[in-house]
């Protein structure tokens, strides 16, 4: 028996003119990666209860560190340039598609892609830009 791959996601939402406040609603509808290491306990920044209560709408994840807040709002502001820099060295056509996916069968299961990767072959990969700090 062989597990079946071939399969599109499924869209969600266009993401392009959401507010923020209209986005967080539609993370809260599912599970995406940005929740993984809270579920497993592994999050510095949220447990799994607090997970749990955001997700019901019970209470919000907002008891971030000032500090936390900077670094999320200059690692989301430098994507772009992260992504220029990757396509810059590797030669690969990177593009963004504004939109919330979730998995056809399980769709609890979302996922908000940074950007997406254009092989010479023709296939599709996904891009997900990360910044650090000194620490």
């Amino acid at each position: 028996m062989s597990l079946d791959l071939n399969y599109q996601p499924s869209v969600v939402v266009d993401t392009s003119g959401l507010t923020e406040e209209q986005w967080l609603g539609y993370r809260r509808g599912g599970i995406g990666g940005s929740d993984v290491a809270a579920i497993m306990g592994q999050s510095p920044f949220c447990t799994c209860r607090d997970l749990y209560y955001d997700k019901r709408g019970i209470q919000p994840v907002v008891n971030e560190e000032e500090g936390n807040w900077i670094a999320k709002s200059v690692g989301h502001r430098l994507e772009d340039l992260v992504a220029d820099i990757f396509s810059y060295k590797t030669g690969l056509k990177v593009y963004p598609i504004r939109k919330m996916f979730c998995h056809p069968l399980y769709p609890f299961m979302r996922a908000d892609v940074d950007f997406f990767i254009e092989f010479p072959d023709g296939r599709t990969g996904i891009l997900e830009c990360k910044t650090s700090n000194y620490h």
